[in-house]
């Protein structure tokens, strides 16, 4: 998410660069969003993410040509799809610097079943534990949010974004005050953090769609080479945690609402050669990008196609 917070970033300041007057920053332009009522502020996102589309070229091409490649669609079918993908991705970041106002009526916000809190409080009750499997779709921060309203405490395995322009400090003041995370930096440095919440039988969460570059293994995703994080079957191979994945998605006849669901206890599975979860680091990776490919191929227009999921094993694509 924190790409796209940088182009929104970039953008704001080319919009703002005509003004020599110091109240005309982009806190003023944050602090406007959130005085709006929520339902505008979010469908204004979607209008900057319009924007966005139209001024970040080069980029929507990259995003279409990956979407064409790896969903098998037409140009005109990824067109449409890359284009709502900005929309949603828009009203992600207005969702989020509004944060601060909505964390008060969250509940309202995002449905979250009884199912699955039924779901998470049986894997909770082994005493291992849990790691919750996410990905960049709908508004991920926001299920995360609505899991804490709950009274479900979560360390987040985040990564500090590259050239982020001071990015990474607003994103991180709101995740920790306003969202309630418990944040874990990713760049393999802090394991013990990991291993310290497991072994108290609490709850990490990761986003297993990432391109992990040289540190990771390849598998398949959408059908396509890809470095693929091992941390979650390591962690499941090492304390036995429960692998829940989460999937987050924006009602389409209702955009300002979600849906937070539990979807089942992965880590119970057999891989597609019958072995148990973590038997072969492999089969059970691709058990896990299995079912992001699921989600992505349920609302494409949902999944944050910005992010190069093959930067670091496909040419650019």
């Amino acid at each position: 998410m924190g790409n796209f917070f940088v182009c929104i970033i970039i953008l704001c300041k080319k919009i703002f660069y005509c003004f020599k007057e110091k109240l005309v920053t982009l806190k003023i332009f944050i602090r406007f969003l959130r005085v709006l009522p929520h339902r505008f502020a979010v469908m204004s996102g979607g209008f900057l993410g319009r924007v966005l589309h139209l001024f970040l070229w080069k980029k929507v091409d990259r995003c279409e040509s990956r979407c064409v490649t790896a969903l098998g669609v037409g140009v005109t079918v990824a067109r449409k799809i890359i284009r709502d993908s900005f929309i949603n991705l828009g009203r992600f970041a207005v969702e989020f610097v509004r944060f601060p106002v909505t964390k008060k009526y969250v509940r309202e916000l995002a449905d979250f079943p009884d199912s699955s809190k039924k779901l998470f409080r049986e894997a909770l009750s082994r005493n291992h534990g849990a790691i919750l499997l996410v990905a960049h779709m709908g508004n991920w921060e926001l299920a995360a949010m609505r899991v804490i309203a709950e009274g479900f405490p979560l360390h987040v395995v985040y990564t500090p974004q590259r050239n982020n322009d001071g990015a990474d400090d607003f994103i991180e003041n709101i995740r920790v005050n306003d969202i309630g995370m418990k944040l874990i930096n990713g760049d393999g440095k802090n394991l013990r953090d990991i291993f310290k919440a497991l072994k108290a039988g609490e709850t990490v969460v990761i986003m297993q769609d990432l391109d992990a570059r040289k540190d990771g293994v390849i598998t398949k995703f959408l059908g396509l080479d890809a470095s693929t994080h091992e941390g979650v079957v390591r962690l499941y191979n090492r304390f036995k945690c429960p692998v829940i994945p989460v999937h987050m998605t924006r009602d389409y006849d209702n955009p300002v609402h979600h849906h937070v669901i539990f979807t089942e206890i992965l880590s119970d599975r057999l891989d597609k050669n019958g072995r148990v979860f973590g038997e072969d680091l492999i089969a059970s990776l691709e058990l896990c990008n299995t079912v992001i490919e699921e989600w992505i191929k349920e609302t494409p227009e949902q999944w944050m196609w910005l992010m190069d999921r093959w930067e670091s094993t496909q040419k650019k694509i």
